[in-house]
C-alpha cells in the first residue's frame, strides 16, 4: 500500500480549499464595496426625508418657543435652565431620526449642545460673567442657523 495519494489526487485539496478562500474572499469584498459607509446617509423616499424635516422643524420651533418665554421672564434662571435642557434633548430626539438631511440634523445637534453648555456655564454664576455672555452668543448664533432652516 502506498504511503502518499498520487500526485493527482494529492493536489485536489489544496485547490479546492484554494477556490474556496477566493470565494471567501470575492463575497467579503462585495459585502463591503455594497455597504453605505459609517457616515453615508441611506436612501430614505422624499416623502420620508419631508417628514423628518417637518418634525425635527416643529419640535425646534417647540423648543425655541419655550427658550424664549423661559428666558425673557424676569427671576426665572431656574426655568430657563429647565427649559434650556429640555430644549436640547427634544432638538437631540427629533435629530436622531435617520431620515433628516445631515444639514438639518448638525444644526439640530450644535444647538442643542449649545444649550447644554449654557446650563453648564451657568449654573452658580452671576448674569453678567463673560462666560455666560459668550455662550448666550453661541446660543443665539446656532439658534439663527436653525432659523434659516426652519423659519421661526
Amino acid at each position: 500500500m502506498p504511503a502518499s495519494l498520487p500526485p493527482a489526487r494529492a493536489g485536489r485539496p489544496a485547490i479546492a480549499l484554494a477556490a474556496l478562500a477566493v470565494l471567501i474572499s470575492a463575497t467579503a469584498l462585495m459585502v463591503a464595496l455594497t455597504r453605505p459607509s459609517e457616515g453615508a446617509e441611506r436612501p430614505f423616499t422624499a416623502t420620508q426625508r419631508a417628514d423628518a424635516k417637518d418634525h425635527l422643524c416643529r419640535s425646534y420651533r417647540l423648543a425655541a418657543h419655550a427658550e424664549h418665554i423661559e428666558t425673557n421672564m424676569p427671576d426665572n434662571a431656574a426655568l430657563g435652565r429647565l427649559s434650556a435642557t429640555n430644549g436640547a434633548l427634544i432638538l437631540q430626539t427629533a435629530a436622531a431620526d435617520p431620515a433628516v438631511e445631515t444639514k438639518y440634523r448638525d444644526a439640530a445637534r450644535n444647538l442643542a449642545l449649545s444649550y447644554q453648555k449654557l446650563v453648564a456655564i451657568a449654573t452658580g454664576r452671576n448674569a453678567n460673567d463673560p462666560e455666560i455672555t459668550d455662550a448666550i452668543a453661541d446660543a443665539n448664533a446656532k439658534d439663527r442657523v436653525m432659523v434659516e432652516l426652519c423659519g421661526e
